[in-house]
């Protein structure tokens, strides 16, 4: 599609408009002064938007908070969604390929896949795949959540539309499917320079699908989305209900994959589950390899923390405890962990402040909602003493009894899943007792729950105990 010229007159005042339009959208205008202020227009046209960032860290966090603003603004100006690149004045740090581990050590982070020699592209095509230039496989890390589908993301780059076609990738928000997503193209980037690879939210293919529609340029749209060897697509579930986009997004799937082209989608739900989603679509997924992505468990939220501490540099290295107060708090999401991982280190380097677990208490009191009043540790042990005819001072006492030692286990459960409390802390109300017997007895009393109907219907009954207040 041709680049229609903008006048440089017209480029000032439009590029204004769009800065006006993101300001507005956003809650603080020191968000706006430090991400959007510093961007230089180079180019701005319906079909292209070219934007000088100071460095490659602009790229990456615009990509992950303000994009849709951006989008949104850009829209208003030009009544389309043009394809935006972004051009950092320093260059970027193409993803390295490290010498793949011996088969013994063990997997924290998966390797990159190998490229060949001579054969780098440039900052700028990997922009143009709309690629994040960080979310790579070598930045990934791998645990027991989320090794499956990591596995089958490998595979997909290594032998596009040969195997695994389509993969369909589901999860909760923040678990790392877009992730994914960006490192399955930049890998195939690394091994074939010349591949044409599109990642595209499905909002945003919505968008384009309508514009091309209302201003005739319906082919030029099927040959930007039928013509790619990889097409990525984010969040699947925003088709849901939009009849038109599904059915250009079944015949370009369908040409695709008639074509031995490989195509892998997100969505936060299983095909079946999304609400809307035409039974044609659901079954064309099915056909291939869904994958999910779950929580990650804690030793996994740990090596998430200490690999982002070493993608900060400067020798960054985190107290254990530090570490562990951290990863058990936030269990929710990757991106809520990284968040306060990041707000941590603002809050010490802005304060002059060594990083210590009194800081981190700090600093998670605001960023961790407080636990309603009927959750406290005091209510737990009540209503686990109650159900066991134990008194609470003997669930946290000394005593190793039979008679103790599982509503203690039960209490120290509980509170692990229905309270915010870390391992240490839920330790203290046991009289001090080591993070590790706490995590113990979660482990036992979850395997009993997982084998023993009666005692997960007494469990139950407790937490629906608390759960009423």
């Amino acid at each position: 599609m041709a680049v229609l010229p903008v006048q440089p007159e017209e480029q000032t005042r439009l590029w204004e408009q769009v800065l006006l339009s993101v300001k507005a959208q956003l809650t603080s205008h020191q968000a706006f002064d430090t991400w959007f202020r510093p961007i230089v227009a180079r180019e701005l046209s319906p079909q292209l938007v070219d934007l000088e960032v100071p460095n490659a860290f602009f790229v990456d966090w615009i990509h992950e908070h303000h994009l849709n603003t951006l989008r949104h603004a850009l829209c208003e100006a030009f009544g389309t969604t043009p394809e935006i690149r972004f051009t950092p004045r320093e260059p970027i740090a193409l993803p390295s390929q490290p010498a793949p581990a011996p088969p013994s050590a063990p997997e924290v982070r998966a390797a990159a896949a190998p490229a060949e020699p001579n054969r780098q592209p440039s900052g700028k095509l990997w922009l143009e795949s709309q690629l994040n230039p960080r979310l790579t496989f070598d930045s990934f890390v791998v645990g027991g959540s989320n090794r499956f589908t990591h596995a089958a993301c490998r595979a997909v780059s290594e032998k596009p539309g040969l195997v695994y076609n389509p993969l369909f990738i589901f999860g909760g928000s923040g678990l790392g499917k877009t992730h994914m997503l960006h490192a399955v193209g930049h890998a195939l980037k690394h091994a074939r320079p010349d591949a044409r690879v599109h990642y595209v939210p499905a909002e945003r293919f919505t968008n384009e699908m309508i514009f091309a529609i209302q201003h005739g340029q319906t082919l030029a749209f099927r040959n930007k989305y039928r013509n790619v060897d990889l097409l990525l697509i984010d969040d699947v579930q925003f088709l849901a209900g939009k009849e038109s986009t599904q059915e250009e997004f079944f015949y370009t799937f369908n040409a695709l994959r008639d074509a031995h082209k490989q195509i892998v989608v997100t969505a936060d739900k299983a095909p079946k589950d999304i609400q809307g989603l035409e039974d044609r679509l659901i079954s064309r997924f099915n056909q291939g390899l869904i994958a999910d992505m779950k929580q990650p468990d804690l030793e996994t939220r740990i090596a998430i923390l200490r690999n982002r501490c070493e993608q900060e540099g400067a020798g960054l290295r985190l107290q254990d405890d530090v570490l562990l107060l951290l990863a058990d708090r936030i269990r929710g999401n990757v991106r809520d962990l990284e968040g306060c991982l990041v707000r941590l280190l603002a809050v010490a380097s802005l304060t002059h402040q060594e990083i210590t677990l009194e800081l981190a208490e700090d600093v998670l009191a605001q960023y961790v909602n407080a636990e309603p009043d009927h959750l406290t540790p005091d209510r737990i042990l009540s209503a686990v003493g109650e159900k066991f005819n134990v008194k609470s001072d003997a669930i946290i006492g000394k005593r190793r009894t039979q008679i103790v030692a599982l509503p203690r286990q039960v209490a120290m459960y509980l509170m692990r899943q229905l309270t915010d409390l870390s391992l240490a802390e839920i330790g203290r109300v046991f009289g001090g007792r080591d993070h590790t017997t706490v995590l113990y007895a979660c482990e036992k009393i979850g395997e009993r729950i997982n084998s023993e109907d009666s005692f997960r219907e007494k469990i139950d009954g407790l937490i629906s105990t608390l759960a009423s207040g």
